[in-house]
C-alpha cells in the first residue's frame, strides 16, 4: 500500500509542476484589448452586449489555445509531460499490483 501511495503522491507532484508550466505560458500571452468603458454602466442594446461577451470569450479562448500551443512546443513542458505520464503509469502499476496481491490472499 505504501508503494502505491508514494507513486500517487509523485503523480500529484508531477502534474502540479506541469500545470505551473502551462500556466506560465498562459500568463505570458498578450491580453486582449479592453474597452475604455469596461466596468461602466453604458446604455447599449442587448445584441451589442451579447456580441461583446462573445468577442471576449473568443479572445480568451484564442489566448488559452495559443498558450497551450506554446507550452506544447516548449521542450521543458514536453519533458514534464513525459515525467507526469510515467509517474501516472507507475502509480497505476503499483495500485493494480497491490490490489492483485490482496485478491490472491483471499
Amino acid at each position: 500500500m505504501a508503494e502505491s501511495k508514494a507513486a500517487w503522491d509523485q503523480v500529484g507532484e508531477d502534474f502540479k509542476v506541469l500545470g505551473r508550466q502551462v500556466k506560465q505560458h498562459f500568463d505570458q500571452q498578450p491580453r486582449p484589448a479592453t474597452d475604455a468603458q469596461e466596468g461602466q454602466a453604458a446604455p447599449a442594446a442587448d445584441r451589442r452586449k451579447v456580441d461583446e461577451a462573445l468577442e471576449k470569450l473568443r479572445d480568451s479562448l484564442e489566448q488559452a489555445f495559443s498558450a497551450l500551443g506554446d507550452a506544447v512546443r516548449d521542450p521543458l513542458v514536453g519533458e514534464q509531460t513525459k515525467k507526469a505520464a510515467t509517474s501516472l503509469s507507475d502509480a497505476l502499476t503499483a495500485t493494480f499490483s497491490e490490489a492483485s496481491e490482496r485478491f490472491r490472499k483471499r
